[in-house]
């Protein structure tokens, strides 16, 4: 039940995080009207997760070393 509330939490933080951050960062990179309205979002979401699936392989690879 632990690693669910974290897992739940950590799924808030990141995307809080991915609303607040990413999604200033990519509109400012010259979206449209159209294309912010439906996509936008979508897309930081999707930034956000290939980071977040690097830093976990990262992670993984480095416990596997030790």
């Amino acid at each position: 039940m632990k690693k669910i509330l974290s897992a739940l939490i950590i799924t808030i933080i990141i995307f809080v995080f991915n609303v607040w951050v990413v999604v200033p960062i990519i509109s400012n990179m010259g979206y449209s009207s159209v294309e912010s309205s439906y996509h936008l979002v979508t897309h930081s979401l999707l930034l956000s997760l290939i980071f977040l699936l690097i830093l976990s392989t990262l992670l993984i690879l480095e416990k596997i070393e030790n």
